[in-house]
Formats: C-alpha cells, structure tokens, sequence
C-alpha cells in the first residue's frame, strides 16, 4: 500500500512505529492517515506539495491549519508529513447537524479567511476587491471538534483572489451534499446581494467546470 521507503522517512520523524490507512481524496495528491500509539497524522504524497508546504508555513500564526511535522522528497515525488486537526470535516458533520448549521458553520469558517491581511501574502496578486481566498472551499476541507474550529485542509489552492472563487465551491459542494436551495442560503447567509438561484447555478457549473480542468 505504501512503500517502505515512504514508512521508514514517516517513523524516523515520528520515532515511532506507525499504522496506515490511505484515505479517500479529493485532490491529485495520495493521502494516508497516520497513527502512532498515541497521536494522528496525515502524510500527502504528490509531484509538487511545494508550494503547499510554503502555505501552511505562510498561514502558521494567522489561522488554524495542520502543522508541518516533515517534508522531503522520494522517489521523484514530494512527501509532506502534516499533523491531524481533531474533530470531524463538514462532509461528516452533515450528517449530524441540520443543513442550515451546515451552512453557517461554512459562511463563519469562509469569512474567516476571507478577513486576512494579504499585504505580505506572496501568492497572488492584491487587487481591489480581492481577498485571501481557501481555493477548493467544499465541505470535507474544514473541520470541527464539536462546536469548535479546528481549522482549514487541503490548502494547496490558497491565494490573494475573487470572492466567487471559493463561492463556487462552496455552492457545489453544498448543493452536492445536501440538495437544492443550500447553495442559494449560503450566498444569502453570506451577504451576496441579489442572490438568486439563476446565479447559484451559474457558480455552481463553474465549479464543475474547474474540476473537469483539474481532470477530476
């Protein structure tokens, strides 16, 4: 499942051995859950997690994201080894909390960053009505322990830009996971004037469209 010149890297930082269970991902990265007798990691493997590993570092201090516990290179691929956040992403928590919490907890976690200073953020480019942007804002890239926050994953995407580039995933994924009419109380909730459903499908084919480019 994975080779042993990945497991051996993985315990020399860890010094300790280690469980593995590769997950399910949405992303072009490989990524496995990785537990010691005490603690859980995650360890993402890809032909470039650079610049993700320079994001994380970026956002260390500004808002909650996984710490970086190691990164190298093997095997031509880059190998990034990622503390796990505790709790359970949104994609799970649908499950246990009505659509409309759903939608609220996203809008807080999206604010959130969308609040940022970008004066020093070297990804992008700082424009009028640009903010700092999560990338790929679906349910399963934030997570909660309980009521409370743990923090943003998957942060490869990350940069200064528009708005609609995290409302459209946002709207897909919404409207994916829970059905019609959850994209439109997002942009609502949000604050997006003259929301309509007209324009939820409009950022919702977008999306779509995105990860057929991204050959997702």
């Amino acid at each position: 499942m994975l080779e042993k010149e990945f497991i051996s890297w993985v315990e020399e930082q860890l010094e300790a051995k280690i469980f593995i269970e590769k997950e399910v991902h949405g992303d072009q990265s490989d990524v496995f859950r990785i537990k010691t007798s005490n603690e859980n990691y995650f360890l993402k493997i890809a032909p470039d997690l650079k610049r993700e590993q320079e994001k994380l570092k970026w956002l260390n201090g500004k808002l909650p994201v996984p710490k970086i516990v190691g990164f190298t290179e093997i095997n031509n691929k880059n190998v990034l080894l990622l503390s796990a956040l505790p709790g359970k992403n949104l994609k799970v928590l649908k499950k246990e909390w009505s659509g409309e919490k759903t939608v609220e907890k996203l809008v807080q976690v999206l604010k959130k960053i969308h609040a940022v200073d970008v004066k020093d953020c070297p990804f992008g480019e700082i424009g009028a009505n640009n903010v700092l942007v999560h990338g790929d804002a679906c349910l399963p890239n934030f997570v909660f322990d309980g009521e409370t926050f743990s923090g943003y994953i998957d942060l490869g995407d990350m940069s200064i830009g528009d708005l609609e580039i995290d409302f459209c995933a946002a709207v897909w994924s919404l409207q994916y996971n829970l059905g019609k009419g959850f994209g439109l109380k997002f942009l609502e909730k949000y604050g997006v004037e003259n929301a309509n459903e007209e324009l939820v499908e409009k950022l919702r084919l977008q999306y779509e469209h995105i990860q057929k480019e991204w050959g997702l």
